[in-house]
């Protein structure tokens, strides 16, 4: 069980306006970057352009939750129940944990996709992998450091380390578990992936609560993160 963490509200609101604020920085330093080869002139890739966003927004993540951390006057450890059941333990839950997902992630994804195609739906592939399929060595260790290692952490303390126990501990059981899962699924804007990631949201809802350690749900995104990247060195290719 997930200790009360009594999130100050005003605190939350203002975690969520710099994150937004980091979001839109990131996001104009990648167009930027990605644009900088135009007319002639010397490109930094589409590979730099995106790791460089994610450094960005990354990096204003950590920052405002460390002030969001000390203001509320808790340690990284306290506020995301870091010691909690031990490391060891926690991070091999969410290891098996998002091990065992894995294949009920790509059955939905593969039927939704099939499903969506009979209807005349285009889908894109997501911005990170189909540059990690043109990247070079460099490039896809840079996006792994990025997208499968740093991702889930900040993606993990936003979501579930603190939107979830704050509305929880208003009350809001529901919505905080169903709320954040949904919401989840939605950042990553891609309709053949709402309802598998949306349902992996609710398997880390339930890995925190039953964990209590915020590593548990990190190390089952981790392990799910880098699924991609084992299967292109492996040369496995899914079809939608």
């Amino acid at each position: 069980m997930i200790e009360r963490r009594d999130w100050k509200p005003e605190e939350v609101i203002r975690l969520t306006l710099r994150v937004l604020i980091g979001f839109v920085v990131a996001g104009l330093v990648q167009s930027l970057c990605g644009s900088f080869g135009a007319e002639g002139r010397p490109g930094l890739g589409r590979w730099p352009a995106l790791v460089l966003g994610q450094v960005c927004f990354h990096g204003v993540v950590v920052v405002a939750m460390a002030v969001f951390l000390r203001n509320q006057r808790r340690s990284w450890t306290a506020g995301f129940g870091l010691a909690t059941g031990g490391s060891a333990r926690a991070i091999g839950m969410g290891i098996l944990a998002g091990l065992a997902f894995l294949p009920a992630a790509y059955g939905l994804q593969w039927a939704i996709g099939t499903w969506l195609k009979t209807l005349g739906v285009e889908l894109p592939a997501q911005t990170a992998i189909g540059i990690l399929t043109e990247a070079d060595a460099a490039g896809r260790a840079a996006i792994f450091l990025t997208a499968a290692i740093g991702a889930p952490w900040v993606e993990e303390m936003l979501f579930r380390g603190v939107a979830y126990p704050f509305l929880r501990d208003l009350g809001w059981p529901r919505a905080a578990f169903w709320g954040t899962a949904i919401a989840f699924g939605l950042i990553h804007a891609n309709r053949s992936v709402l309802v598998p990631l949306t349902a992996f949201g609710c398997l880390l809802g339930l890995l925190y609560e039953h964990s209590g350690n915020l590593l548990t749900p990190i190390a089952a995104h981790v392990t799910f993160n880098s699924a991609p990247f084992v299967l292109l060195a492996l040369d496995i290719r899914l079809d939608r």
